[in-house]
């Protein structure tokens, strides 16, 4: 009886730490533990072609991220970290106005709401926005995979962090060398 009373406060005690080092937001405090944690802080990468250039900024926090473009909120999520290896899951994605679509040979711009959605919100929202558009609902269903597909899929590759840098390879190609911004 002794050791289940005492098993039962060890549980009690370890999820009431876990629920306080919880954070709901990503630029929030919370405790700073576990692989993730390494990861803490701003990490600015700039992108650019020969025309112009954009400021890609990823700010982790315990598990937690966010992506800007040119200080715009895109999407924001969790981090898994097992070793070197790193798992990214978008849960929210932000949302300037509309989505603008090809739809064939024609143009479709898609109304929505400004603001932060989670998959199923901007799924309902497309959904919505489509059939006032007038398109079918196979071509409907299409357009939602695909949103999903590049919006919500999990990405997974390898990272190396060195004093003030952060190299990001991701399985689908591509490294992406980050500064921590202080």
């Amino acid at each position: 009886m002794k050791k289940v009373k005492l098993f039962s406060v060890l549980c009690v005690c370890f999820v009431a730490l876990a629920l306080l080092s919880c954070e709901d937001s990503v630029t929030g405090g919370g405790s700073a533990s576990g692989p993730e944690a390494a990861l803490n802080g701003t990490w600015v990468y700039t992108w650019f072609d020969d025309w112009e250039s954009e400021e890609r900024v990823l700010i982790f926090n315990n598990g937690n991220w966010e992506y800007r473009i040119n200080s715009t909120p895109v999407s924001r999520g969790i981090i898994s970290i097992t070793g070197n290896h790193f798992i990214i899951s978008a849960t929210q994605i932000h949302v300037l106005g509309g989505w603008d679509i090809w739809d064939g040979n024609q143009h479709i711009h898609l109304p929505l709401t400004p603001g932060w959605y989670s998959r199923s919100e901007i799924i309902t929202a497309v959904r919505n926005s489509a059939r006032a558009a007038g398109m079918s609902e196979s071509r409907i269903s299409d357009l939602i995979r695909e949103f999903e597909e590049e919006n919500f899929a999990p990405q997974a590759g390898t990272f190396i962090l060195s004093a003030n840098h952060l190299s990001l390879k991701w399985s689908e190609g591509g490294t992406h060398i980050y500064t921590r911004r202080n």
